[in-house]
């Protein structure tokens, strides 16, 4: 899975170009789509030459096929556009399919007529909705809540945690083990070496590290508003801050240039959250908005593009919603501008776009509010963004402000309820957080549905897990070893049960016929250890549950 097919020179060369030719020689920045992916030699039915088995596996366990938006570009393609003279191909976009390249008007005239290419469009770098600097080093009045025995002493962090109810999912040990969140940020900066995330390095859970920007896994000398954003998950220094999911496993990905002028960060980020899906994340989090170029070239109008289906970021963010992933965004810093209503991707259907509120749940005056163009309720929901905790390096730790930090707190809470209830579809988890919230008989468009209750929402998808498959079918034992049994708790007179690995191929497939209501699967010893997927289907019935072989 390379970041380019080019090394990082090659880039840093053809940005030089990029600021020192002019006229007809000078380089730009092309988003370059294709028409389709004929030639490729990928196929929907193997997915594990571009997929991880924990990517296939989040999408068995949700019912999701792999299709055609998960093969990579054809590569034939990728090659005659990078043999262009004077072109560069910087990364590749599987799921809009198409190139981002560094190149000259004369060569796009000669890539714009090759049979394949749909539309091209010269990209400009957005500007980064940062959140406003931190206020204090000062206890909030807050601070010192208690609310009886808990897990870990939160120090200043305390409140942002129990007004979720995260206290509640830690003091049942849901804090995030075996979840995957990715951080999709402007970098990193000195988090290798803050102590605030010793136990992160020390226990190996930060998976891995990824530079879109530069081509290169370098994110702890960029910029430190990522860093921050990770201590509201990932810290773990009681008595001072503890994040809301401290035992979880992180990817840290730098998509935003904070520094320079001179990349496409939207498409930057489309690369990052494609990598975060094919390595199996569970969950993104992003503090990044965009809604103007600071050239004034192709601003997103609000009327025209905030509607979730036309800006690109918010197009493939509502695509990693649909490979199974919770895809949380920040709403934006500009409740207090001009522009007021949230930024891309927050408008994106299928994502939890996050609010800030203070410690009394008000909303806070700079959180970008909604509707969505067409008339959606944004943000969705909300949490603590007025004087959240956050640490700096070396391990400074102060009040900051912004739906930055709203959205990482969330994020992590989130992971300790997926874990809770493993078996859930990401579009549940998303449905028993707003019927959880603190608005949610009256959703508006400041706070959304409100700041969730996450012991709450777990309460909620049990009640929904006895209403499902439990209403007609049972699985016993559940891990199992040699035998299954299944209980079809409805009259049906045949079934079909197929029994999926986590690399979708099929292990176990048998018809029954005059089933009596039950039904026992024998010869199972030899399937390895892991979970698997088992279908029934049959007249007025298919179902599909997660089973576990020990």
């Amino acid at each position: 899975m390379a970041l380019n097919k080019k090394n990082t020179f090659s880039i840093l060369l053809a940005m030089f170009f990029c600021l020192s030719y002019h006229g007809e020689a000078q380089v730009f920045k092309y988003w370059v789509m294709f028409k389709n992916k004929t030639g490729t030699p990928y196929s929907v039915s193997t997915p594990s030459a571009y997929l991880s088995p924990k990517s296939i596996a989040r999408r068995v366990n949700q019912g999701i096929a792999v299709n055609s938006t998960d093969l990579p570009v054809t590569p034939s393609y990728v090659a005659q556009i990078d043999a262009v003279p004077s072109t560069t191909v910087l990364y590749r976009s599987k799921w809009l399919n198409g190139v981002v390249v560094l190149t000259n008007s004369v060569s796009m005239t000669t890539i714009n007529s090759f049979s394949f290419v749909s539309t091209s469009t010269k990209t400009n770098k957005f500007k980064i909705d940062l959140p406003m600097v931190n206020e204090s080093l000062l206890p909030a009045p807050d601070a010192n809540k208690t609310s009886g025995i808990t897990a870990f002493n939160y120090g200043q962090s305390d409140w942002q945690q129990k007004m979720l109810q995260v206290d509640c999912m830690h003091n049942q040990g849901f804090r995030g083990q075996g979840m995957t969140i990715a951080i999709i940020d402007a970098g990193f900066n000195q988090a290798n070496v803050n102590p605030i995330f010793d136990s992160l390095f020390m226990e190996g859970r930060l998976l891995g590290t990824r530079d879109f920007v530069m081509g290169d896994t370098m994110v702890f000398e960029d910029n430190v508003h990522g860093a921050n954003c990770l201590s509201t998950m990932a810290a773990n220094k009681p008595g001072t801050i503890v994040g809301t999911a401290p035992k979880a496993k992180y990817w840290l990905l730098r998509s935003e240039d904070a520094a320079t002028e001179t990349l496409s960060e939207e498409y930057n980020w489309i690369r990052a959250v494609e990598f975060a899906d094919s390595v199996g994340v569970d969950i993104t989090t992003t503090s990044l908005g965009y809604t103007v170029f600071d050239s004034g070239l192709n601003d997103h109008v609000y009327a025209t593009d905030l509607n979730g289906k036309t800006a690109p970021m918010s197009i493939a963010a509502n695509m990693a919603a649909r490979k199974g992933i919770v895809v949380l965004n920040s709403a934006g810093n500009s409740g207090s501008s001009s522009w007021f209503y949230i930024g891309v991707p927050a408008d994106a259907d299928s994502i939890i776009a996050v609010g800030a509120v203070d410690s009394l749940y008000n909303v806070a005056s700079f959180s970008s509010n909604g509707p969505t163009a067409d008339g959606r309720i944004k943000p969705d929901l909300s949490a603590r963004g007025s004087k959240a905790f956050v640490c700096s390096p070396p391990g400074t730790c102060g009040f900051g402000n912004g739906t930055s930090y709203s959205t990482p707190i969330l994020a992590g809470a989130v992971a300790c309820l997926w874990q809770s209830k493993p078996f859930a579809k990401n579009m549940q988890i998303i449905s028993s957080l707003k019927s959880s919230a603190t608005n949610s008989a009256t959703p508006n468009n400041t706070v959304g549905w409100g700041v969730p209750k996450i012991c709450s929402a777990k309460i909620i998808l049990g009640m929904n897990e006895v209403s499902s498959a439990s209403d007609q079918v049972r699985f016993f034992p559940n891990p199992f070893n040699s035998e299954l049994n299944i209980q079809l708790l409805n009259d049906v007179s045949s079934v079909k049960i197929k029994i999926i690995d986590v690399l979708g191929k099929e292990v176990y497939s048998e018809n029954h016929e005059n089933t009596t209501g039950f039904i026992n699967v024998k010869e199972l010893s030899k399937l390895n250890e892991g979970f698997y997927i088992i279908n029934i289907s049959g007249k007025d019935i298919n179902i599909s549950k997660k089973i576990i072989k020990e």
